[in-house]
C-alpha cells in the first residue's frame, strides 16, 4: 500500500483527531467495564462520567479550527483513497454533532448506562416491566434523534445509516422481502424430513465450565496466538471491544449444558476481533479503522457458520468437547448439534435457517415503535405474536423473549438488521475464499484472504466501494443457493 497519508491539511486534522481518539479511547474502557467487572450500583456514576465525556469530546469535535480542516479537505482533490475515507467519515460524524445538542447526547449516554444495568436484572429475573420504563425512553429519545437528525422516507432511516453508511428502511425492507419466502420453504422442507428431529440431547448435556473456559482458550489459540493483543473475558452477552491495534478484547458466556453456545459465542466475537486485529497499522488512531457493522457482522458470521460449524473444526476439537461434557461423542453428534435447524427462542442460539426469522421480528418492531405504530407496553406481546408467526413458538418467558438481547438497553436501535445483512455477505467471502482453492480448516490462509481483501482497508471505503474493489455485488442468492445445498444434504432432499 502507497503511503495513506501525505495531504498537510489531513496531516493537520489526524493530529487534532488524536485528542477525540483519546476519549473514546476513554469511553471504550469504562464502557467494557460496565460489561464485565463493574459493581452494578457503580452504574450511576459512570452514566454521570461518560455523559460528560461525550459532551467534551462534541465540543472538541465542532472546534471552529477542526470543522474548517474538515471542510477544507472535502474541497481538496488528488486525495489518496485513505485520506478521502477520512473526510468522508469526518463528515458524518460533523453532521451528527453539529444537530445532536449537548443535553440531549449526555442524557442519552446517561439513560444507556443504567438501563444497561436494569436490563440485565430485568433478565435476571424474567421481569419485563422493571425494564419497560427505561426502554420507552430508549424509543423516545432514538425518535427525537431521528428528528433532529432528520430523514427522507422514514424517521427509521436515521438510525439505520448510525450503524451502516446511507442503509436505509427500504432497502433492508426489500431483503428480507425476497429472503423470507425461501427461507420460510427451506424450513418448512427441513421440518418435513424424516431426518429431522426437535431435541439433541447435546443441548441438554451438563459441562464443566472450567473445562469449557479451557477449550474456548485452545480454540483462540488454534486462530490467534498473539495473546499479548488480544484476551477473552465473560459477560451477560458477548461482545468486542477493540481499544487498538494492540488492544482487542472479546467476550463470552457460560451456561452450565450446551457447550456450543458458548463455542459459537467465542468463535463469532473472534470475527469481530480479526478484523480490528487485522486492521492497518497505519490507521491507527484514526476514524477508519472497523466501521461499517454490516462488514463486522460478515466477518463473525463467516467464522461462526462457515468456520466453527464445519466437520473439520469439530474433528479438531472433538476429544476437548468431550473432556468438557465428560463423556464420549460422536463426530456426527456433534456436527447435527452444531447443525440442527429448528425453531427456538434465542436468537444467539438460532440456527443458519431460522436465524434471520429472529432478526426480521426485531427489525420490524423497531421500525414500527419508531415510526409510532406501535408502543413499548406493547412490545412484549408483538415479539411473542411474530415468534409464533414465524417460527411456530411462543417464548416460555421475557428473559427467553423480549429480554433476551442487551442491544436496545444501550440505545442500538438499527443495528439488528446489520447481522442478518452480514451473514448474507459473509456467505459471498466465503464462495470467493473457496474458489481460491483456500480450504475451511486453511486458518492462516483464510486470515491472510480477509486481511489482504478486507480488513486492512478499515473503513476506508464504503461497503459498496470495498465490493467493488472486490470485483463483487451484494448478491443474497449465494447464502440462499449455500443453505439450501448444505441442509438439503444433511435432511435428505433435493437441492
Amino acid at each position: 500500500m502507497s503511503v495513506p497519508f501525505k495531504n498537510k491539511t489531513v496531516l493537520k486534522i489526524l493530529d487534532y483527531y488524536k485528542n477525540l481518539w483519546t476519549l473514546s479511547y476513554t469511553s471504550a474502557i469504562a464502557h467494557w467495564d460496565l460489561e464485565t467487572y463493574m459493581p452494578a450500583k457503580g452504574a450511576g456514576a459512570r452514566g454521570e462520567a461518560l455523559g460528560r465525556l461525550s459532551v467534551i469530546r462534541q465540543k472538541m469535535f465542532l472546534d471552529p479550527g477542526f470543522v474548517a480542516l474538515i471542510h477544507k479537505a472535502g474541497r481538496e482533490k488528488n486525495l489518496t483513497d485513505q485520506e478521502r475515507g477520512v473526510t468522508r467519515n469526518l463528515l458524518r460524524a460533523l453532521r451528527v454533532y453539529e444537530k445532536l445538542p449537548s443535553e440531549f447526547i449526555e442524557n442519552f449516554e446517561r439513560l444507556t448506562n443504567t438501563a444497561t444495568v436494569v436490563w440485565r436484572s430485568a433478565r435476571d429475573g424474567n421481569d419485563y416491566k422493571l425494564f419497560e420504563p427505561y426502554l420507552t425512553k430508549i424509543f423516545d429519545m432514538n425518535r427525537k434523534a431521528a428528528e433532529y437528525l432528520g430523514y427522507k422516507d422514514s424517521p427509521y432511516d436515521a438510525l439505520l445509516d448510525q450503524f451502516e453508511e446511507d442503509l436505509t428502511n427500504r432497502e433492508v425492507s426489500e431483503f428480507f422481502g425476497e429472503i423470507k419466502d425461501p427461507l420460510k420453504n427451506l424450513l418448512d422442507q427441513i421440518m418435513r424430513s424424516e431426518k429431522h428431529n426437535n431435541s439433541q440431547k447435546l443441548e441438554k448435556m451438563a459441562y464443566k465450565i472450567e473445562k469449557l473456559k479451557a477449550v474456548n482458550q485452545k480454540i483462540l489459540s488454534l486462530f490467534w496466538a498473539d495473546f499479548g493483543r488480544f484476551r477473552l473475558d465473560v459477560s451477560s452477552h458477548p461482545f468486542t471491544t477493540s481499544f487498538s491495534g494492540n488492544d482487542t478484547r472479546i467476550t463470552t458466556w457460560y451456561h452450565k449444558k450446551d457447550f456450543g453456545r458458548s463455542v459459537l459465542a467465542t468463535v463469532h466475537e473472534f470475527g469481530h476481533a480479526l478484523y480490528d486485529l487485522q486492521s492497518g497499522p497505519s490507521l491507527e488512531m484514526t476514524p477508519i479503522r472497523s466501521e461499517s457493522l454490516v462488514i463486522h457482522e460478515s466477518q463473525s458470521r463467516f467464522w461462526e457458520n462457515f468456520v466453527g460449524r464445519s466437520e473439520s473444526f469439530i474433528k479438531y476439537f472433538k476429544k476437548d468437547f468431550e473432556s468438557a461434557v465428560g463423556q464420549k461423542l460422536s463426530t456426527q453428534d456433534i456436527y447435527s448439534y452444531f447443525n440442527n435447524v429448528s425453531p427456538g427462542p434465542l436468537r444467539v442460539e438460532a440456527d443458519e435457517v431460522t436465524y434471520h426469522f429472529h432478526i426480521m421480528l426485531r427489525f420490524e418492531i423497531e421500525k414500527d415503535l419508531i415510526e409510532g405504530k406501535i408502543k413499548v407496553k406493547d412490545v412484549r406481546d408483538v415479539w411473542n405474536s411474530k415468534m409464533k408467526e414465524y417460527l411456530g413458538i411462543a417464548p416460555r418467558n421475557d428473559s427467553e423473549g423480549v429480554l433476551q438481547d442487551i442491544h436496545w438497553s444501550g440505545g442500538m436501535v438499527g443495528y439488528f438488521p446489520t447481522y442478518s445483512l452480514g451473514t448474507f455477505l459473509g456467505a459471498q467471502w466465503e464462495e470467493v475464499i473457496k474458489n481460491e482453492k483456500l480450504i475451511i480448516n486453511n486458518y492462516d490462509g483464510i486470515k491472510m484472504w480477509l486481511k489482504d481483501h478486507i480488513h486492512k482497508y478499515g473503513s476506508t471505503y464504503t461497503l459498496p466501494e470495498l465490493l467493488k474493489k472486490n470485483k463483487m455485488k451484494f448478491d443474497l442468492k449465494v447464502n440462499l443457493n449455500y443453505l439450501q445445498k448444505k441442509y438439503g444434504k444433511i435432511y435428505g432432499f433435493k437441492a
